[in-house]
């Protein structure tokens, strides 16, 4: 079960990837933000945080500082959009997803004895 949830994890963390990539190079993007009075400084700060937090959040070493990074990005964006009138849903449903997903496989708590888990016994 831990390996579908790593699995996951890292299937998320493309999504955003594939989701984000737009901000940096999507010609209707960047209008988008320009017309909304945002600058490109703002726009490739959020985008590089984001993808580096997800690229982070894929590997077992740095889940925890990588969803850091992603919810950090998610309530910034969740700012934005609602300082335009937009209710990002999607957003706060991408948070859930990753302190969800942080809070099942990023445990540090179940390496204690230094033995893989798929040696140890069920307790």
């Amino acid at each position: 079960m831990r390996v579908n949830l790593a699995a996951a994890r890292g299937l998320l963390a493309g999504w955003i990837v594939a989701v984000t990539l737009p901000l940096l190079f999507k010609a209707a993007t960047i209008a988008e933000w320009a017309s909304i009075g945002l600058s490109d400084w703002a726009r490739w700060t959020l985008a590089s945080i984001e993808i580096i937090g997800a690229l982070l959040f894929a590997f077992e070493r740095t889940v925890i500082p990588g969803a850091v990074l992603l919810i950090t990005t998610f309530l910034a964006a969740a700012a934005l959009h609602m300082r335009h009138g937009l209710w990002p849903w999607w957003l706060a449903g991408y948070a859930v997803i990753v302190a969800a997903l942080t809070w099942v496989t990023g445990k540090p708590a179940a390496r204690v004895s230094g033995e893989p888990l798929s040696q140890r016994p069920l307790s």
